[in-house]
């Protein structure tokens, strides 16, 4: 009797469990309750990206386009598709139903493949057929506007949060932005009264069918309506320019600064009664009196030369030589865990200056090697005898900031007001600064990283180093919003099996080791089988002898046995590697749940027991 009420009572049980579980389901009462325990927080979302989800006005339409069909034999895409929708699905969570998420098969000659190929995306050939590959995203807004992501690339994981929270970050937000230049040098072109207008450089041109640029004044001090300030080669600004930059960073600003200890770009009026005044012209730029309020160091006297970066010049001679002050940067001098630098290859500098800064205060987006040194900013040296750089060069086993942002809180360089009086309206400091600093502004003119070419009366550029999408990366990531800059990179969800890996380096080893054992037991056998041949008439070199047989076959014999060796060591490696899979399929599925198993059957028998001493009581 007592048994049938106890199955009685497991069925109710079990029927309410079930029922529960669908109405908490359907209901999406518990839609936001997770734990993530993966390693790196992967669906865990940034609190910059969950802010410019929540401050979303209008409709944005997120549009994954993902080909199924045609990607079944490629699992890593499969894989990652499942990691992206996810993600994409989160985002709509959050999104509090201003984000809407369309997941879209485009087959082959389908409209939806015509739309994808509308939008921009990108298609993959794959197959001996030549069928397509979509795997991006097209979002669109209230207004019509569109932003892509042309392919979601496996490798680019890590930065999928931050692509996605800026394109809806630029659907959100797509009046252009503004970029005010403060400059002494002609970055934005002009007028020249020999040449008439002239050309701004090729960056700037760029930036500006994207960007409305204005051009300041070294005088001015209005800094209102700016997203972002860029200041570039700074020799002679005011104090009232100064704290008005000051002020601007404190409230929120976001600053792009370039400083140099010797500008080679920097036109110096030549001077008939002194020819060398030209050369020996100082060409150097700080903003040391902000800088130095902000904890970050900069010596305007103080060039880098890094005999590993250095790149070849033509000498006064003719001659091609390396000259320790001109570089081209590539990785590792570039953080590759950077989303500014992440898919750059090349960034030219000429005599860079180099950054310091207490730990952590400076993140380096561009760093030397540590085959750099620095040297005077002495122009006669630099400029006309850099075969010379050679005798007095001496690594000083230091990586060399070039650039960088600049972390966490930033005080005013003003504390007592510009005129030594605080006044209610003066800012003391920001928790959270927006500036990145470039210790070089060579790198925006042209000649660092563009060719031209006339191509029938039109010119035609081609770049030769990254300088220009450096730019426009940084330009693009400081004006966004305070939030999408802390969106930094995430960890991967790929996750590879160290422990096989380990097994395969240590068999491989055993194998290499085994070979080198053959090779050097051939060597020995052929250079024995020559001695034996050497050692014979002219008259019997054709005749074996017997000695020759049996040395002959016991190369043979030794060989095999080799040989075998090697199948041996294989087979070692696939039997490691299967043990090993082996062990942990026999602790999923057999070593838990007897374990459970064990652990149910003795809490049973307890309480079991609990009730007999019950009885007996």
């Amino acid at each position: 009797m007592k048994t049938q009420a106890h199955k009685t009572q497991l069925l109710i049980l079990a029927v309410i469990f079930l029922l529960s579980s669908i109405v908490i389901s359907q209901s999406g009462l518990f839609s936001r309750l997770r734990v993530d325990l993966t390693e790196n927080n992967l669906f865990t979302l940034n609190e910059g990206t969950i802010n410019i989800l929540k401050g979303i006005d209008e409709n944005i339409h997120l549009r994954l386009f993902y080909s199924d069909q045609a990607t079944v034999n490629i699992p890593m895409l499969r894989t990652y598709q499942r990691r992206v929708v996810d993600f994409l699905e989160e985002l709509e969570r959050y999104g509090g139903g201003k984000l809407k998420l369309s997941i879209i098969d485009p087959v082959s000659f389908s409209e939806e493949e015509d739309q994808a190929s509308q939008y921009g995306l990108q298609a993959l050939p794959v197959g001996e057929g030549g069928e397509n590959v979509f795997f991006g995203i097209a979002g669109t807004n209230a207004l019509d506007n569109v932003e892509v992501i042309p392919f979601l690339q496996p490798d680019k994981e890590s930065f999928l949060e931050y692509d996605v929270a800026q394109l809806i970050y630029n659907l959100n937000h797509p009046e252009k932005r503004t970029l005010g230049v403060m400059s002494e040098l002609p970055l934005l072109g002009g007028f020249d009264p020999q040449q008439g207008q002239t050309q701004g450089q090729i960056v700037f041109e760029q930036l500006k069918e994207m960007y409305e640029i204005v051009p300041l004044e070294l005088t001015d001090t209005d800094l209102n309506g700016i997203d972002l300030l860029l200041v570039a080669h700074p020799k002679t600004l005011s104090d009232d320019t100064l704290f008005a930059i000051d002020q601007y960073v404190m409230g929120g600003g976001r600053l792009l600064l370039f400083v140099d200890p010797l500008a080679e770009s920097e036109e110096v009026v030549a001077d008939p009664q002194n020819p060398m005044a030209q050369l020996q012209a100082d060409r150097s730029s700080n903003l040391n009196k902000l800088l130095q309020a902000w904890g970050v160091g900069f010596d305007p006297t103080k060039v880098i030369l890094d005999n590993q970066q250095a790149v070849s010049i033509q000498s006064a001679q003719g001659q091609a030589i390396r000259h320790l002050a001109i570089s081209s940067w590539v990785k590792p001098s570039l953080n590759s865990e950077d989303v500014v630098t992440l898919d750059l290859t090349s960034i030219n500098t000429a005599f860079a200056g180099s950054l310091t800064a207490p730990e952590g205060k400076l993140l380096p987006l561009l760093s030397t090697t540590s085959e750099s040194m620095l040297a005077n900013n002495d122009a006669m040296s630099l400029l006309l005898n850099p075969a010379g750089l050679y005798q007095s060069f001496v690594a000083d086993d230091q990586q060399h900031v070039i650039a960088a942002r600049v972390m966490g809180e930033l005080k005013t360089a003003f504390p007592n007001g510009l005129d030594g009086q605080a006044g209610n309206d003066l800012l003391q400091q920001t928790d959270l600064g927006h500036v990145v600093i470039i210790a070089d502004v060579d790198m925006l003119f042209d000649r660092m990283w563009v060719r031209a070419q006339n191509f029938f009366g039109r010119q035609i550029y081609s770049n030769f180093a990254d300088n220009g999408a450096f730019i426009n990366n940084l330009i693009d990531n400081m004006t966004g919003s305070a939030d999408l800059i802390q969106v930094r990179a995430r960890g991967t969800s790929n996750r590879p099996f160290d422990k096989v890996l380990e097994i395969k380096r240590v068999s491989e080893q055993k194998y290499r080791e085994t070979e080198n054992q053959l090779l050097q037991q051939l060597r020995e056998t052929e250079t024995k089988l020559n001695e034996l041949q050497r050692s014979k008439g002219q008259d019997n070199q054709l005749i074996i002898s017997r000695e020759q047989q049996q040395e002959i076959a016991k190369f043979k014999q030794r060989k095999l046995e080799v040989r075998k060796n090697l199948r041996e060591v294989k087979r070692n490696l696939n039997k490691d590697i299967e043990a090993l899979g082996t062990k942990l399929k026999f602790i999923n599925i057999a070593l838990v749940p007897l374990f459970i198993t064990l652990v149910v059957i003795f809490l049973s028998w307890r309480k079991s027991k609990r009730k007999e001493r019950q009885y007996v009581k």
